[in-house]
């Protein structure tokens, strides 16, 4: 019997997994130990028979593999040996080992923020922020974009880039319209609101030691369920959220690094029996360097992934949505565009005039044009999150009003305990004032030295005496 999905409802409002399962079988196994759970329950998993996967490269791949793989182990000895900071790994890490989904045209990597809900203390719903080292996705296109198309940069290249290519329904205008709908309320990238990057397939966390390796999981953790809870509402079928759109739709996953030092690990995450599944399928140290040719093998296997199998289908799950979007916008004013919202003689072709488009719309056309927009009411996670940013600026306020009361207590207390002290009088003070002012010890010195003086005077007065005497006598005699 298969198992219900999780409970979702409209309106739509992002919510991560309730709870995570861990599994370290494939590492325990082995690459020749049978099935992981992830060969066994997802549509993709990496082939971690090396050596097979290495045979099926051709002889150009393998030589850019080693070169590769060899820049990465180099590094990472480099790193251990001067016992880099952990932006230091991070660097390695974007550079060495995701170097290829950089530079794909078709997705982005960026250390970005991603968004959640959580229960306060009052069970009241908050919107909360944590920042991954690397959140790996997929790129939405601009006008431009998507009228230029993918233009290769090698001219001798012959491979197949219809996959690169943009696509209107990663269209900016069109996600972020469907967005806003109340009506949809689909949240396509981890800042809701949002279109920069979108719906994940791999996450990256980095620690400078290997102490650190339980948080590292732990944010890892937290980040898998809610990437692939945005899935999960993607693989939704928006008239009915508590259905999937099509058998398969519910076979989403994500991937997930961690690395300590030289110290990796990759994760697989999926949904399995409503909770968020997370199999460790690979670990090593990279300073090793059969293991930094596994973790490229890897690497290298899960862009292709991304490429040929998670776009497509987010592609065709965001079908619906859209047409969920066209079906439920309001088209009250001539001109109006159903797929966006807006009118299309504002934006003329090139066989158009611009002089005559403004003519196209008389003043109840763009009355009601406006009032379109005025109609629509905020979808819920747009109030969620305002009413939780005005929370949290509120308690901000009022903890700066408390510090600054306490610092202004404190400065009068200090005031208080302090003594007055006499000030002197400006201008010299008569001779008087300043013999009356001395200090005690110095009157008491003078007046010894007084006494000593005269006692001095007084017995050379006698020493005098008694000399003249003796001399009057002899005289005599």
């Amino acid at each position: 019997m298969r198992e219900e999905p999780r409970q979702r409802t409209m309106p739509l409002v992002p919510e991560p997994f309730d709870h995570v399962t861990i599994s370290r079988q494939s590492v325990f196994m082995g690459p020749y130990g049978g099935s992981s759970m992830t060969q066994t329950w997802c549509r993709f998993c990496p082939n971690l028979d090396f050596r097979e996967y290495m045979q099926s490269l051709s002889e150009e791949k393998k030589i850019e593999l080693d070169q590769r793989s060899g820049k990465l182990f180099k590094r990472a000895i480099i790193n251990h040996l001067y016992k880099s900071s952990e932006f230091g790994w991070e660097v390695c890490a974007w550079n060495d080992v995701f170097g290829l989904i950089l530079d794909d045209e078709g997705l982005r990597i960026d250390k970005r923020p991603y968004e959640f809900i959580e229960k306060d203390n009052n069970e009241q719903f908050t919107v909360k922020t944590r920042i991954p080292d690397a959140t790996m996705g997929l790129k939405s296109y601009d006008n431009y974009f998507l009228q230029r198309g993918y233009v290769c940069a090698d001219p001798n290249c012959n491979d197949d880039h219809s996959a690169k290519q943009p696509d209107e329904r990663l269209s900016e205008r069109r996600l972020t319209d469907m967005m806003e709908n109340p009506e949809c309320g689909l949240i396509v990238d981890g800042v809701w609101g949002k279109t920069d990057l979108i719906f994940p397939f791999a996450v990256y966390e980095a620690k400078k030691r290997a102490r650190s390796y339980a948080e590292a999981e732990e944010q890892i953790y937290h980040a898998c369920r809610t990437y692939l809870a945005m899935l999960d509402d993607l693989a939704r079928n928006p008239d009915n959220v508590a259905e999937y759109q099509a058998e398969g739709s519910d076979k989403y996953q994500l991937f997930a690094f961690t690395s300590c030092g030289s110290y990796w690990q990759v994760f697989a995450a999926w949904n399995f029996v409503n909770d968020c599944m997370v199999e460790t399928i690979w670990e090593g140290d990279i300073k090793e360097a059969f293991r930094a040719i596994e973790l490229i093998c890897i690497v290298d296997q899960i862009h292709e992934y991304a490429t040929k199998q998670h776009r497509p289908f987010v592609m065709k799950n965001l079908e619906a949505w859209h047409d969920r979007h066209k079906r439920t916008m309001k088209t009250t004013a001539p001109g109006v565009d159903a797929s966006n919202g807006t009118s299309t003689d504002l934006y003329p072709g090139n066989d158009e005039d611009a002089s005559s488009s403004a003519d196209s719309l008389d003043f109840d056309d763009m009355a009601s044009l406006f009032d379109l927009n005025m109609e629509m009411h905020p979808p819920e996670w747009s109030r969620l999150k305002g009413e939780s940013t005005m929370i949290r600026n509120e308690k901000a306020r009022q903890t700066r009003a408390r510090n600054q009361g306490l610092r202004d207590l404190a400065s009068r207390a200090q005031k208080l305990k302090k003594t007055p002290a006499q000030k002197r009088a400006t201008g010299r003070p008569p001779k008087v004032a300043a013999h009356k002012q001395k200090h005690p010890r110095k009157r008491q010195r003078a007046q010894l030295s007084e006494a000593a003086n005269s006692k001095a005077t007084t017995e050379a007065k006698q020493s005098f005496s008694r000399l003249t005497r003796s001399m009057t006598k002899s005289a005599r005699s």
